[in-house]
């Protein structure tokens, strides 16, 4: 079986539901590298992000609420998974990364190792 169908075995979206690619900024500091995901619908029960070997992967499930009482004339986005993956570099510390969601937004930061962050030398005469 392969990591995909494990991965679709496991979560709660129906495998016949769309898997969306979210839009993604990615920014850098001199500490850290930040993923910021848009996920709308998603919160801290229905998104996760794991690393393995290097890979980021950000995925998460949404079923918006169809309001009651409301007929549905067309329909552009439902039920859904998010799913992404990214290769990170070397510089980065897989134990320190951290994620957090608000209001359908993941930021995933992701701290840099020591050895790689830049200091400043000190220049004498």
């Amino acid at each position: 079986m392969s990591n995909e169908q494990a991965i679709q075995k496991e979560s709660p979206a129906p495998v016949n539901e769309p898997v969306y690619v979210p839009r993604v900024d990615i920014h850098e500091d001199a500490e850290h590298f930040a993923v910021v995901a848009d996920m709308p619908g998603v919160d801290a029960t229905s998104v996760e992000a794991t690393v393995q070997n290097r890979v980021l992967t950000i995925e998460g499930w949404s079923c918006p609420d169809k309001p009651q009482g409301f007929e549905a004339l067309g329909q552009e986005f439902g039920c859904g998974r998010y799913r992404r993956d990214f290769t990170l570099p070397d510089a980065v510390d897989s134990e320190r990364i951290q994620a957090r969601v608000k209001n359908g937004v993941l930021t995933v930061t992701i701290p840099k190792k020591d050895e790689v962050k830049a200091r400043k030398i000190q220049v004498t005469s």
